[in-house]
């Protein structure tokens, strides 16, 4: 029976071990991250020589240059702040400039528009006129053609004498009738013309208007774009700096618990929170425990005999092997 003892007894010693080491990587961690707050609470309260006085100096040299990209990070917020208040005021002068002159506009457009109704209705007219001007020369020359016809024709008949009585009314009516209608016509043309004069410098005063709206709404949109790319200059180097700072903020762990391990071996704790320095003892004492264990329980394997240790695993591994053939066999 005690050739089963020693594998077991090791068995429990590596995983005790493994236990331990995966503890005291734990407890190394609280002890690191104590000793950084004890250098960072009580730093400014001790004398210090030689190493700890160098990791004094970088520490503060650090901080220094952390205040000024603090205060450079600052300028850089407050640069992008003003220029991002620059076109908001931008905005709302151009939406008042925008508003004024779209109300100019509409007081140009507003006669161009009733100036081109009375030149369309104008313009319908004369067409009429036209075609009635055509239909009734048709109808002249129609009338002509008819009256010779029926006088070429070797004897007249009384409807015959009836048409041409109407016929020769007819074609001393439709002079009159042209002349009328010429006349209006050109009376229509002469209203026409400056009406078409005045529409066509009424679009243009409406074109102009048209363009400065279209010079000013691309005159804003360039200078929009040129203070977004100059707040995305200055957010892209912010955000270098604030980079730096973290960097640096980083950097001041290793000082800090430099100074903490000093302030520890000389047993000085911060005045306002002595319990800093209690925690760096208990650290300590927490990783010497693990670290005495681990070394205890490789003492005790090193002490084991070696031929019983190999035996003992060797009658295992038949033994587990022998219950797995008959667990396999009783399966069947």
């Amino acid at each position: 029976m005690n050739l089963l003892r020693p594998a077991p007894r090791e068995l429990a010693r590596i995983l005790g071990r493994l236990v331990n080491r995966l503890r005291l990587v734990v407890a190394a961690r609280r002890l690191a991250k104590a000793e950084t707050n004890l250098g960072l609470l009580g730093w400014q309260q001790a004398d210090f020589e030689g190493e700890a006085q160098r990791h004094i100096d970088q520490l503060t040299n650090v901080e220094r240059e952390q205040a000024r990209l603090t205060n450079e990070s600052a300028r850089l917020g407050l640069a992008i702040q003003h220029i991002q208040d620059e076109g908001a005021a931008a905005q709302r002068q151009f939406e008042e400039t925008r508003c004024a002159r779209a109300a100019e506009r509409v007081k140009v457009a507003a006669p161009v528009e009733e100036t081109a109704r009375q030149c369309a209705e104008r313009e319908r007219l004369r067409d009429n006129f036209a075609e009635r001007v055509a239909t009734l020369e048709r109808e002249l020359a129609d009338a002509d053609r008819q009256h010779a016809e029926l006088l070429a024709g070797a004897k007249l008949t009384p409807d015959d004498r009836t048409e041409l009585g109407r016929l020769r009314q007819r074609t001393a009516g439709i002079p009159t009738e042209l002349a009328d209608l010429r006349l209006r016509q050109q009376h229509l043309v002469g209203e026409l013309r400056p009406l078409q004069e005045a529409l066509a410098r009424g679009r243009a005063a409406v074109a102009v208007e048209d363009e400065k709206l279209r010079v000013q709404q691309a005159a804003f949109a360039e200078a929009g774009l040129a203070r977004k790319k100059e707040v995305a200059d200055f957010q892209r180097e912010k955000q270098t700096v604030e980079k730096e700072i973290a960097s640096l903020e980083k950097a001041k762990g290793d000082p800090y618990r430099r100074i903490g391990q000093v302030l520890a071996d000389a047993g000085i704790a911060p005045m306002n929170q002595p319990h800093a320095l209690a925690a760096v003892q208990q650290g300590r004492a927490a990783v010497a425990l693990l670290a005495q264990e681990i070394t205890a329980s490789l003492a005790a394997s090193r002490r084991e005999d070696r031929t019983a240790l190999q035996n003992s695993w060797g009658l295992w591994a038949v033994t587990l092997a022998v219950s797995m053939l008959i667990l396999l066999l009783s399966q069947r």
